[in-house]
């Protein structure tokens, strides 16, 4: 993932540099500060997680389930049946485009419902 970009801007070329000036002038911490350039950074927000393209795995999830009917898989058959990889697997559950799967007993391993993926995946990529 690409580094954020970095916003700088000149505090003195704002509306409140005055009391901005007065206020850090006063502070006991920039005593010994140069006012000549004082700069406000921020960092842009990170875009809002998103599926570039899940328009090939959701056919390949539907053609399974049409073959072999709806039932409940774990992480790895679900990443056989999409052909996708396990971290991006994790990534979307994580991101929250597809739903932590069901476990029965704490010690279980997660149980993912073919149909409700599908319809997850569609739901993100506004197919439905």
């Amino acid at each position: 993932m690409p580094r954020r970009k970095i916003i700088r801007i000149n505090a003195a070329e704002l509306n409140v540099w005055k009391g901005l000036w007065e206020e850090l002038n006063n502070h006991p911490l920039f005593q010994e500060a140069d006012f000549d350039r004082i700069e406000i950074v921020s960092l842009k927000r990170n875009p809002d997680p998103r599926i570039i393209d899940a328009e090939t795995p959701i056919i390949r999830l539907e053609r399974f389930i049409r073959n072999n009917g709806n039932r409940k898989v774990g992480k790895q058959k679900l990443c056989e049946i999409m052909k996708i990889s396990r971290p991006t697997l994790n990534k979307w559950i994580d991101d929250e485009f597809i739903s932590k799967g069901q476990q029965k007993e704490p010690w279980s391993r997660q149980q993912f419902n073919l149909e409700t993926v599908a319809s997850e995946l569609k739901k993100q990529q506004n197919i439905i």
